[in-house]
């Protein structure tokens, strides 16, 4: 592989020679870099530096000389050397001493793995950072975190220029749709690549605080110009990685959603109704904040408990994912569940599992199953100490449904176990690669039922699940200043979740209020109360699901852009 070397430099005249007698012994003393070129770029300099950089060429016929007349600029000196370099690996090199040249080799050591850029990180073990101001420190470190929050990426340096971009990357990206002309660039280029899917990895290198000449880089100038940027790149990112990923996961029309939603708010209009909206809204102006937000915190950590859950099922069938990953498809489900009817989260949950952890879909959605069947069971068991306590007939058809959907889910998993040859027959005309999923489906299967412990604790996990659920009901009558037992608020939590079992309005608008409110009404709790807690319960549960589905759905979809790229380039070369 070619390398070329990117060196942008404006006035550094006391920096461009030492730099090039340092960087040409590094690049010649290891056979991966033996075949290179040093582009010199001359930014529109007023001292010394043209005259020098000419010099350097003719003594070396492998430096290239290029001379800018036009708009200065760090990210146009960049886009002018890239676009002289014809190098199979590009590397932007500091024109002022501040990188470790021996550091090159790691970069593209990293490349030579098979990843398309390799990141120079100054933050990550086996780094070093000398003479960096504190408050240059600060406002990086900052930086670099907001950029991770926001794009879901784990390198801690994106904006350190010094990396090594493979050329199909940078052609790929386009220099003439590089739009940054300062030291933006630095975020640009590395955050177009990863919206775009490309793999990219980060290794330790040194960094050392300019000794000679005028600091380039001012906080004051450049701050807005990199918020911009980020902001930006953003937009465009989320537009490219959502849409890709939402494509995958919803079809068909939208006019069922808007008809769901309608039956949900004349489902919650009748309620009002009957309860009297006055009232209502009267007990809900007095909702203590408080106790909403131990109410949010139920769910959020019964969401803990369910990531930690899918982890122990998957790494039982033979998949081990990531836990924030896990964490993050499991809050992108719920959150389609919470805009979309027909349950579309739990598929939405297993294709984002299958894009990020490439866990197969089948794989994925059969350890959800498992999930239920877990979960119902677990809700079968909690019913039984209200049901014996508290005798009512409602009680005993609320077992008969959790067993009965016991069953059918078990029954589903064991058809497909057991007639996998004839199921194959039937749909292989129309999913092609229905053998393999069912072969995987089978195989984890059969892991799992070699891990009856595992089982056994995923079952465990199961009832503090539901507790943490049902305190959230519990809480929510506290905020309205009524105290109702546990045990009440466990039999009207487990028929708001078996009532949703069919699914018919998104995030259960409508059903989720009615059932809860008519198994309060059983224990004699008023109309308009057992309402008033229904919405401050699903309030503090759609304030957790959208707030943390927002973030993972985002993040879900940067993370799933290497998935699709591939997806794209397999039906290119089909289509050739």
């Amino acid at each position: 592989m070619k390398i070329s070397c990117v060196v942008p430099a404006y006035n550094e005249e006391k920096n461009l020679k030492k730099l090039v007698e340092e960087l040409i012994p590094v690049l010649e003393s290891h056979e991966e870099t033996k075949d290179y070129e040093i582009i010199l770029v001359n930014d529109n300099s007023t001292d010394n530096t043209p005259s020098i950089i000419d010099t350097l060429a003719n003594e070396n016929p492998r430096i290239k000389p290029v001379h800018r007349a036009s708009t200065p600029g760090f990210g146009n000196a960049i886009k002018s050397g890239l676009k002289h370099a014809s190098g199979d690996i590009v590397i932007p090199v500091m024109g002022n001493l501040s990188d470790d040249q021996t550091d090159l080799l790691k970069l593209v050591k990293k490349i030579e793995e098979g990843y398309d850029i390799a990141y120079g990180s100054r933050f990550i073990k086996g780094s070093s950072v000398e003479d960096y101001p504190i408050t240059k420190i600060f406002a990086n470190r900052i930086f670099n975190n907001v950029v991770r929050f926001l794009f879901g990426i784990s390198h801690k340096d994106v904006t350190n220029a010094f990396k090594a971009y493979k050329r199909k990357v940078l052609e790929t990206i386009g220099i003439e749709n590089m739009e940054a002309e300062g030291f933006d660039l630095t975020v640009e280029i590395p955050l177009k690549a990863h919206i775009l899917g490309f793999k990219s990895a980060e290794v330790p290198v040194n960094w050392y605080g300019r000794k000679r000449g005028i600091v380039k880089l001012k906080l004051s100038e450049n701050a807005l110009v990199y918020g911009k940027r980020l902001l930006k790149l953003f937009f465009w990112g989320n537009l490219v990685a959502l849409r890709d990923l939402f494509s995958a996961v919803i079809k068909g029309s939208w006019i069922s959603v808007l008809v769901a939603i309608l039956i949900g708010f004349f489902i919650l209009a009748g309620i009002f109704t009957f309860s009297g909206f006055s009232e209502v809204f009267g007990i809900l102006r007095s909702a203590s904040l408080y106790w909403i937000l131990f109410s949010c915190s139920t769910i959020f950590l019964s969401f803990l408990l369910r990531t930690w859950r899918w982890s122990v099922i998957l790494r039982s069938a033979g998949f081990v994912a990531s836990r924030d990953m896990v964490f993050k498809c499991i809050m992108f489900g719920w959150l389609l569940n919470y805009l979309l009817p027909a349950r579309l989260g739990d598929i939405a949950r297993g294709i984002a599992l299958k894009t990020t952890e490439r866990v197969p879909l089948g794989m994925g959605l059969s350890t959800i199953v498992l999930e239920r069947i877990f979960d119902i069971i677990a809700l079968a068991v909690l019913l039984a100490l209200p049901a014996t306590l508290f005798y009512q007939k409602q009680f005993l058809w609320l077992e008969v449904i959790s067993v009965g959907l016991v069953v059918a889910l078990t029954l589903v998993l064991f058809l497909v176990y057991k007639f996998d040859e004839y199921i194959v027959r039937v749909l292989k005309g129309r999913v092609p690669k229905i053998k393999d999923s069912i072969s995987l489906l089978k195989k984890g299967l059969d892991d799992i039922r070699n891990s009856m412990p595992a089982m056994a604790f995923c079952f465990a996990l199961s009832i503090p699940i539901w507790l943490f659920e049902i305190s959230s009901l519990f809480f929510a009558a506290k905020a309205i200043n009524f105290d109702i037992p546990f045990l009440f608020a466990t039999v009207s939590g487990i028929a708001a979740f078996i009532a949703q079992a069919l699914p018919v309005t998104p995030a259960g608008i409508g059903v989720h209020e009615a059932s809860i409110t008519g198994v309060l009404a059983l224990f004699g709790v008023p109309t308009s109360t057992g309402v008033s807690i229904a919405l401050v319960d699903h309030f503090a549960r759609g304030l957790i699901i959208y707030i943390f589905g927002l973030i993972s759905a985002i993040h879900i979809g940067f993370a799933s852009r290497g998935y699709f790229k591939r997806r794209d380039e397999m039906n290119k070369d089909g289509d050739g």
